[in-house]
C-alpha cells in the first residue's frame, strides 16, 4: 500500500475540492497535480498542513519547556528581609551568572543615638562571590532635635554583611554642649552583588 509524503507546508485558502467533472484519477506517472492525481490532491494538501501545524507546535513545546526551565532559575524570599536571584547571560563574565538583589530592615523602634552608634547587619542569603555595594537609609523618628544618618561602614562590606552607623552631627552636639541626641527606629537597605 502506498502512502503519501506528506511536505511541512500551509497554503491558506487552497485545499483541492473535486469537481463533479473530475475523473477517478490516482497518483501515477503523467497524473495531474505533480503526479498525485486529483483525486488525492486534497488528501496531500491536508497532510502538508498537518505536517506543518504539527511542526509550529513541536516549536512551541520546546520554546515553552525552555521558558519554563528559564523561571525556575529565579528564586528568592519575599518579607522585611529577603532577596531576588536574576538570571542573566553577562556579555562579559558569559551565560548562566546570577545577579542578587537583597533588600531588610534594622529594626531598633525609638532607639536614642547619643553618638556614632555601629549595628551589624547579616544579609539574608550570602552572596557567592561579591557584593557590589550597600545603600542605606535611616527610619527617621521625629524627635527635638536634628536627624541622624544611617551609612555603611567603609570597608564593612563583605558577602555575608556589613556594618551600618548611626551618626550623630558632632557639630549640633558640640553646640549644645554634648546633650544632644537623636531617635531613630532603626535603618532600611539594599544590597546588590552576585
Amino acid at each position: 500500500m502506498a502512502t503519501l509524503v506528506d511536505a511541512p507546508e500551509f497554503t491558506a485558502n487552497e485545499i483541492y475540492e473535486i469537481q463533479a467533472t473530475d475523473p477517478v484519477e490516482g497518483a501515477a506517472s503523467g497524473a495531474s497535480f505533480g503526479g498525485v492525481g486529483i483525486s488525492n490532491q486534497p488528501h496531500q494538501q491536508l497532510a502538508n498542513r498537518s505536517a506543518f501545524l504539527k511542526g509550529r507546535q513541536d516549536t512551541n513545546i520546546a520554546n515553552i519547556a525552555a521558558l519554563q526551565a528559564f523561571t525556575v532559575l529565579f528564586s528568592g524570599a519575599r518579607g522585611p528581609n529577603g532577596y531576588l536571584k536574576i538570571p542573566y547571560d553577562d556579555v562579559n563574565a558569559g551565560a548562566n551568572q546570577v545577579l542578587i538583589v537583597q533588600w531588610g530592615t534594622l529594626s531598633i523602634p525609638g532607639t536614642t543615638i547619643t553618638g556614632d552608634t555601629r549595628y551589624s547587619i547579616t544579609f539574608p542569603t550570602a552572596f557567592p562571590n561579591l557584593c557590589y555595594g550597600v545603600i542605606s537609609a535611616n527610619l527617621y523618628k521625629k524627635t527635638a532635635g536634628a536627624n541622624t544618618v544611617a551609612s555603611p561602614v567603609s570597608g564593612s562590606i563583605n558577602t555575608s554583611g556589613f556594618t551600618v552607623v548611626f551618626d550623630v552631627s558632632d557639630g549640633i552636639a558640640e553646640a549644645a554642649g554634648g546633650s544632644v541626641h537623636e531617635t531613630t527606629d532603626g535603618a532600611f537597605w539594599i544590597a546588590i552583588g552576585y
